[in-house]
């Protein structure tokens, strides 16, 4: 899909590593101009602008920002706003997975993956709602997680609040539909990235899932997703073409759920 005519602005949070490059990268393909909203990992920011701009020059930019924070949020849409005249996408990415078992969560770390995982995406579509009214192809996608749908032997703090996110899609999708502005969510299993970077760890895990557990009986269709296939979606659910799309999760996940 090529949008370059299109003239589109999106905010992409935690957008300097990992999926949120990807995404990033695939936006500025189409032709979209970015926001690449971090608050850590400066040297990936730094690598993720540089290539975003290669891609196509002029249309990325780097905002640090704090997305539990409500003020960092707010100066984050209005400088997008300042630079580049509109808002048409908000791709709320950023999130915290300490991966750590119940008894390792403390009340600072959980209150920390509650302000992020959940109010940082309720924070930034709240701040981007008024520019997003003023679009003629308003789109906000919510990543999540297969953590969400199937249990797992690690984190139910993240687990939680990426179930969160799926209902607060939902809402947000009927309660926006007014203003023809869509809001969905992709369900992210298994995805190749680097390693994180920082969070603590309990030891117990490993931040990865090992590679010997990435089998073809694991993934029917033989492999793991890339950044790259949430981006190109992405690019898709940001089109015309997906008008008639909301309140609907679309799985990524090379087909591991089914077994």
């Amino acid at each position: 899909m090529d949008l370059k005519d299109n003239n589109k602005v999106a905010i992409v949070t935690g957008g300097n590593k990992g999926v949120g490059r990807g995404i990033v990268y695939s936006l500025v393909k189409a032709g979209i101009k970015v926001c690449i909203c971090y608050n850590s990992s400066e040297d990936f920011a730094l690598e993720t602008l540089k290539k975003a701009n290669e891609i196509f020059d002029n249309h990325a930019f780097l905002y640090k920002c704090d997305v539990s924070a409500r003020d960092n949020v707010k100066a984050m849409a209005e400088e997008t706003f300042r630079r580049f005249g509109k808002i048409d996408i908000l791709v709320n990415n950023a999130a915290l997975q300490p991966n750590l078992p119940v008894g390792f969560y403390d009340t600072e770390m959980f209150k920390k993956i509650w302000d992020v995982n959940i109010g940082g995406y309720f924070l930034c579509l709240q701040e981007c709602l008024p520019y997003l009214k003023q679009s003629d192809c308003a789109r906000v996608i919510n990543i999540t997680s297969i953590h969400a749908k199937r249990p797992s032997v690690f984190d139910a703090g993240y687990s939680m609040t990426k179930n969160a996110i799926k209902m607060f899609t939902r809402e947000a999708a009927i309660e926006l539909a007014k203003y023809k502005i869509t809001v969905n969510y992709i369900i992210l299993g298994a995805c190749h990235i680097e390693r994180k970077t920082n969070l603590p760890n309990s030891g117990m895990f490993n931040l990865r899932m090992p590679e010997k557990a990435r089998t073809k009986t694991s993934f029917p269709l033989g492999r793991i997703a890339v950044p790259k296939d949430v981006g190109d979606l992405i690019v898709y659910l940001s089109g015309k073409e997906s008008e008639i799309i909301t309140g609907t999760g679309i799985r990524i996940d090379g087909g591991s759920v089914l077994l």
